[in-house]
């Protein structure tokens, strides 16, 4: 019996702890997708601003530094030197939905995200 809710502690605590990872993760996207539901075809000075932000914040995954550099790069579409690293972001089954998500419409991006993909960005927002 203790054995038993020594493991649903510890199972409940992990549970725990990788929420608060998911959600940390999710504030880079959020306002990544923020900045791409409304892009029109690169970001603007004070989009840069947010997204060297992200680039530079140690706490940002190494996936959300590879997002907001592409979207930095951003001319109307990826950056053919972004294109691969996308692809596998997008690819990585191991990656959270939202971030392969993200990547998919980063490369899909021909002057600014279709209807699709913005109602895709409004659901990553929330």
């Amino acid at each position: 019996m203790k054995n038993r809710m020594f493991i649903c502690f510890i199972s409940l605590v992990g549970l725990m702890l990788g929420a608060q990872s998911a959600q940390a993760a999710s504030g880079a996207v959020r306002e990544m997708a923020g900045i791409m539901a409304h892009l029109e075809h690169y970001p603007s000075d004070a989009e840069k601003t947010k997204l060297k932000s992200i680039v530079e914040n140690k706490g940002s995954t190494g996936q959300e530094r590879i997002l907001a550099g592409a979207i930095l790069n951003l001319k109307h579409k990826a950056a053919a030197e972004d294109k691969d690293k996308l692809i596998k972001v997008k690819d990585d089954a191991a990656a959270p939905a939202e971030v392969r998500e993200l990547a998919g419409i980063i490369l899909n991006l021909s002057h600014m995200p279709s209807a699709a993909d913005k109602g895709k960005l409004e659901q990553m927002m929330k």
